[in-house]
């Protein structure tokens, strides 16, 4: 090789080789994003010779300025109506190299900043008095059924009634196809995704815990007054104390159990209280009455300081002549005690 073009060769890729190595160092430009409202235009890209590599999906692209004058060349994105927002990433070749630009399209009435709805308030206001109609018609409906005797009288009231509303609510939202959660969402942002029979879920939770709300607020303004099993025997006043009593039926036993609880006369005799037939069951008695507690739920008031006590008897499964027999006390009562008492009827 001529030793003159080796040393040209050397000197330029010894000079060459800093503007070599910034050029491998450099990685990808980040991509800019772009936000345009539906229906509306923006400038994508810009320069000579200006073009975008990729379609677009959600737009469509004009230009302006002719490259063969090597005129500036402006590349625009008009973005098509859309209902909810959408974005895409675009290519943008200038010359020789290359850019990416983010497209994000807010449907109209929209932040770009924060995608609020233009009409967030008023339209939220609307879908919430929305549910507090659903939720009213409900609750006085439901009314009649909670209210019946026999559904006070059979069932525990605070176990079952939310799941009666809740099944009715489901059934509401299902037949009317109410959406209401989802469509809050929209309102605050369009990228919200649809959730199908969750938000109709959601919506019959709301619904039903709202219908609870607002007879609890019936209730507390005198309109209406709550009828459940506790209102029955209502919780001590100031100056009593509250005593219940449970039966654990066994196969030593026949025929109902007595129970007796109060002051002893002088002759020592308890006054009868109850007759129970049946044996208490815990797992049961969160949605219906138990039969076999007295009284069927609260306490049996008994004034503080009075002495008391409790006997229970049954004959005997094997010797109806005899009785098995269990007791409590007699006991000094304080002021707002609450006693629960559980006896297993067996031979002692």
């Amino acid at each position: 090789m001529n030793p003159s073009r080796m040393k040209g060769a050397v000197i330029a890729l010894v000079l060459g080789w800093p503007f070599a190595a910034g050029s491998a160092d450099a990685g990808p430009a980040s991509p800019t994003t772009i936000s345009i409202e539906a229906g509306n235009a923006k400038e994508v890209c810009s320069g000579i010779n200006a073009d975008v590599a990729t379609a677009p999906k959600y737009g469509t692209l004009s230009k302006t300025g002719d490259a063969s004058k090597n005129e500036t060349v402006l590349v625009v994105y008009k973005a098509v109506e859309a209902e909810k927002a959408v974005s895409e990433t675009l290519v943008c070749k200038v010359g020789n190299q290359e850019k990416s630009v983010k497209v994000d399209v807010v449907p109209k009435g929209r932040n770009n900043a924060t995608g609020f709805s233009d009409d967030v308030y008023p339209e939220a206001f609307k879908a919430l008095f929305l549910l507090f109609v659903v939720a009213t018609v409900l609750e006085s409906a439901l009314a009649l059924l909670f209210n019946w005797r026999p559904f006070v009288e059979t069932f525990n009231a605070r176990a079952v009634r939310p799941v009666v509303s809740f099944i009715v609510s489901l059934i509401v939202v299902f037949t009317w196809k109410l959406d209401i959660v989802t469509g809050l969402g929209n309102l605050i942002s369009a990228r919200v995704p649809e959730l199908d029979w969750t938000g109709k879920i959601l919506t019959a939770m709301v619904i039903a815990g709202g219908s609870a709300a607002i007879n609890n607020l019936l209730v507390t303004l005198g309109f209406r007054q709550v009828r459940t099993p506790e209102n029955s025997t209502p919780k001590p006043p100031l100056g009593k104390g509250w005593i219940s009593v449970s039966i654990v039926r066994t196969d030593q036993i026949t025929g109902p159990v007595t129970v007796r609880l109060g002051v002893a006369d002088g002759n020592g005799k308890v006054p009868v209280v109850a007759i129970l037939n049946a044996s208490t069951n815990p797992v049961v008695r969160y949605f219906l009455r138990d039969r076999g507690r007295f009284p069927g739920s609260g306490g049996f008031a008994v004034q503080k300081g009075d002495v008391v006590s409790v006997k229970v008897s049954a004959k005997d499964a094997i010797d109806a002549k005899k009785e098995v027999e269990d007791d409590w006390g007699p006991e000094t009562i304080g002021e707002g005690a609450i006693i629960d008492l559980t006896f297993t009827m067996k031979r002692k």
